[in-house]
């Protein structure tokens, strides 16, 4: 398994355990969204990527389709710990206003609890 899922009350946390986001597994994370954004107590979702050194298009596709079916259910998504190399590689394909993002799960669950999950 190249992911972890801890469920709470109004949210579930996903902590990826790969250190690469591409095309090997984004599918499967992909999948797993769906399930995750598809079932009705999972609540909003703080997405740890602390252990990523590497994302490729596919890996990107995965973040963008996550936020997507986040947003459309009104439920709030917060990319926590995220490395600076994959900031970076956010900025540069401009998708860095796209997310909301938080220093640690600590910091994304009081985001993602909060009124809008904005910073």
């Amino acid at each position: 398994m190249k992911f972890e899922i801890q469920t709470e009350n109004d949210y579930s946390i996903m902590t990826l355990k790969s250190e690469r986001l591409d095309s090997k597994v984004a599918p499967e994370l992909k999948s797993q969204f769906i399930v995750l954004a598809n079932t009705s107590d999972t609540g909003h979702l703080i997405l740890d990527l602390g252990s990523l050194t590497f994302a490729d298009s596919s890996g990107l596709g995965a973040l963008l389709l996550v936020h997507r079916l986040y947003r459309d259910l009104d439920r709030n998504l917060v990319l926590c710990n995220v490395p600076e190399r994959i900031r970076k590689l956010l900025a540069i394909s401009q998708l860095e206003h796209v997310f909301t993002f938080a220093n640690d799960v600590n910091d994304g669950i009081a985001i993602a609890s909060g009124s809008n999950g904005q910073v």
